[in-house]
């Protein structure tokens, strides 16, 4: 009985066999096929984006032993370079998408056409056999243009590992940083902790950065004098409500371009002041600071999306803004000190600092040179856009003067109650 069965088992199994070898049941070969022939490596065809020497800031092929690179891998750059999706299960130029920064900015000029699939043969145990045996599944040239940028690779290198290394000492949650040429606009390095926004591009209160432009709107307007000394106690009372300098015991008796240096919250309280407009009644219903803020790009906490768009990486929700009026003496210390409904960009407050180390007129910063088709045709090139602080030259020397005195004082640090 045992020998029948055993005979009965063995015919089953030489009738599977030629099932499917010699008639090549398809759903057998397809498995079979996958045994012998794999996936090694997908290319998205895609343009590169390259430094301001040509350098690429793609990462270097996932498998060396393939003389096909991606550009789809970055770790320097991410934070204005972006970020891209990819859809697998499609074989169309839709598999690369790009969802932020450059690489959603140019993301039709990228796109370099549909995926190349680099199979191999491979053995039992899924090695492969022969490396010189790749072949390339819907092979084509890539299509993609290439992205000149102004950065400079090694300098956002250093950049992005020192902010790293400075958040992580003083265990500060994020950080920023913007480096640009003052006598161009290029931007040398963008650096952001935040891989999914770039926070260069988001508002935030500026404190007292602000009181350059409480300083400078002081001095156009002729309403201090640069000798003339301020009382700081420390506290300063403002109707029923007490506020402070950051220095505990006051600062003394200090002029205004001292008091930048020292950030001191009295002086400019004081001066910010001098600056408020009234109607007839004498109420306070406005202040300069908030017109000559419009002038440079700041708008209102009521707009509902950024009217001043100059840089193609701001985003549409996030921009500076400035109060539209304001109604009293606190309101005036808020403005002055850059707190309240005072936010700004650091992109924004970059700008402004550069056209002021550069004598009152600069350029809006970019951070594409030009885009080029795999051809070197010129598709795109860069546009200077000037920013002027509209100040005179007496107003931009007193600003470079006390902004000198900052970087001079061991003490100092931006930093208001």
């Amino acid at each position: 009985m045992l020998s029948i069965f055993l005979v009965i088992l063995f015919a089953l199994l030489t009738v599977f066999i030629i099932k499917a070898f010699i008639f090549q049941d398809e759903e057998n070969m397809k498995e079979l096929s996958k045994q012998y022939q794999k996936t090694v490596q997908t290319f998205y065809p895609r343009g590169a984006i390259l430094d301001r020497n040509g350098i690429n800031f793609s990462d270097k092929n996932e498998n060396p032993s393939l003389p096909v690179p991606n550009n789809i891998n970055f770790k320097v750059g991410k934070t204005f370079i972006g970020n891209i999706q990819i859809n697998d299960q499609t074989t169309t130029k839709d598999a690369v998408k790009g969802i932020s920064g450059l690489q959603l900015y140019y993301d039709s000029l990228l796109n370099g056409g549909p995926p190349i699939k680099i199979k191999a043969q491979i053995d039992a145990n899924g090695n492969i056999i022969d490396e010189k045996s790749y072949t390339a599944v819907n092979d084509h040239i890539n299509e993609g243009n290439t992205v000149h940028t102004t950065v400079d690779y090694h300098i956002q290198e250093y950049t992005e590992n020192y902010l790293g290394n400075f958040l992580k000492e003083n265990n500060f949650k994020g950080g920023s940083v913007i480096l640009t040429n003052i006598k161009t606009g290029e931007i040398l390095a963008m650096a952001s902790n935040d891989n999914t926004l770039n926070k260069n591009m988001l508002s935030y209160q500026p404190g007292s950065v602000f009181k350059i432009l409480t300083l400078a709107l002081a001095v156009e307007n002729n309403v201090v004098d640069l000798d003339e000394e301020f009382n700081c106690t420390g506290k300063i009372k403002i109707g029923s409500v007490t506020r402070y300098c950051h220095e505990g015991k006051g600062h003394g008796k200090i002029t205004a371009k001292e008091g930048l240096s020292l950030s001191c919250n009295e002086v400019f309280y004081r001066l910010a002041k001098r600056l408020n407009v009234k109607d007839k009644k004498g109420n306070i219903i406005s202040n300069k600071i908030i017109d000559y803020a419009h002038t440079l790009g700041f708008g209102s906490p009521n707009d509902k999306q950024n009217k001043n768009k100059k840089f193609i990486l701001e985003y549409n929700d996030y921009y500076s803004f400035v109060p539209e009026k304001i109604y009293n003496n606190m309101d005036t210390f808020n403005l002055a000190l850059g707190q309240g409904d005072v936010q700004a960009t650091p992109l924004l407050l970059n700008t402004i600092m550069s056209a002021i180390a550069n004598g009152g007129t600069g350029y809006y910063p970019y951070i594409v040179e030009s885009v080029k088709s795999p051809s070197e045709e010129i598709i795109e090139i860069k546009k200077n856009q000037i920013f002027d602080l509209h100040l005179s030259p007496k107003t931009i020397k007193v600003l470079q003067q006390a902004l000198g005195m900052t970087c001079s004082a061991p003490e100092f640090i931006f930093q208001t109650r």
